[in-house]
């Protein structure tokens, strides 16, 4: 709902003045609107009680060209050029910022004025109004901004999309491997849009990626599986990054581990802590899995070419993360280490 910034002080008329005159006075007096006259060259010749109200200014201030000097001065120029064509046109419209001198803020107006014509068909002056359209104008800009970060946001992901299908259709031999591969990435990157949508930040917590994914592949029993480490919050790159990392590895281990035969071991922990490297001071967000399950002792298994392609190739090139991955004689360990300003960029 729109702020109602109306004045409320009231006109004034004379004792002697009655009848139909008045009755108009008393109307432009009520108006939500700042109202006022110009002669026809443009030069104001008075304005109501609104005006003065709003911003301060009293009839020396304002006749003439005075009351550019409650506009903005970026609009000052722009309210000239329309009264250079209004003549040509028979029409004044233009929408430029005023001054509310309480507040000492400037607010969005839209001026219209009118020709008031002889019966030459000269003009005689002008009747102008402005409408405060401050928070239209702010919502119209809120519209354009958020416009753009959709149209942003649907470029990134069918680029992702786009590259998830290279990348897994140069690992899979034959189209029903793509196709239960290629589906599973992308209901990865559909669930951590999803909790980015729903966030008011924009920003996915890591441990809401983490559990999605463990409840997506039946791994909750707690016997079996701890989950350690701080809420983290991510951006939309290092959500959906990460997101698939670990999409990868719970597959892996749900096609491999045979966990349906025997018991496993899963510990995920993250931290945040120091970079270690030389002349480094950024702080690393570091994530460990490992796992223990019959079916991953063979190295060939353990370090499966379609995973270690997501979890190396696209986690070094887009988020400048160190990664590594270590058979184990049951089992493997993989870490990945990311600068958490990187990580937590909220640019998709």
């Amino acid at each position: 709902m729109m702020a109602d910034r109306r004045p409320k002080r009231r006109m004034t008329m004379p004792s002697s003045w009655s009848g139909p005159l008045q009755t108009l006075h008393q109307v432009i007096d009520t108006l939500p609107l700042l109202v006022w006259r110009a002669s026809r060259d443009g030069s104001w010749i008075w304005a109501g009680p609104q005006w003065q109200d709003f911003t301060g200014q009293g009839q020396d201030d304002y006749l003439g060209e005075g009351w550019l000097e409650a506009v903005h001065p970026d609009d000052r120029q722009t309210a000239r050029t329309a009264w250079r064509t209004a003549s040509d046109h028979h029409s004044f419209e233009v929408e430029f910022r005023v001054l509310n001198s309480r507040e000492q803020r400037y607010y969005w107006h839209k001026t219209r004025a009118a020709p008031v014509l002889g019966e030459n068909g000269m003009i005689l002056e002008w009747l102008g109004t402005s409408t405060d359209v401050d928070d239209i104008r702010r919502l119209r800009d809120q519209e354009r901004s958020l416009l753009a970060e959709l149209q942003h946001r649907v470029r990134n992901m069918l680029g992702v999309v786009r590259a998830l299908a290279r990348r897994t259709a140069d690992h899979c031999a034959t189209t029903e491997e793509f196709l239960l591969k290629f589906e599973g990435r992308i209901n990865a990157f559909a669930r951590t849009q999803s909790l980015s949508t729903h966030s008011p930040t924009g920003l996915v917590n890591l441990r809401e990626i983490v559990f999605d994914e463990l409840l997506l592949h039946h791994l909750q029993d707690e016997s079996q599986v701890s989950v350690d480490g701080p809420d983290v919050m991510l951006g939309i790159k290092g959500s959906n990054l990460l997101g698939l990392a670990v999409h990868e590895l719970a597959s892996h281990l749900v096609a491999h581990g045979r966990i349906d035969d025997a018991p496993f071991a899963l510990a995920i922990s993250w931290a945040i802590e120091p970079d270690a490297a030389p002349g480094s001071a950024e702080p690393l967000l570091r994530l460990t899995w490992t796992v223990q399950a019959q079916g991953l002792g063979d190295p060939d298994v353990a370090l499966d070419s379609l995973a270690q392609d997501v979890l190396h190739s696209a986690l070094r090139y887009e988020l400048d993360a160190r990664t590594h991955v270590e058979p184990q004689p049951s089992g493997l360990v993989f870490e990945v280490k990311v600068p958490l300003a990187r990580v937590q960029e909220r640019d998709s």
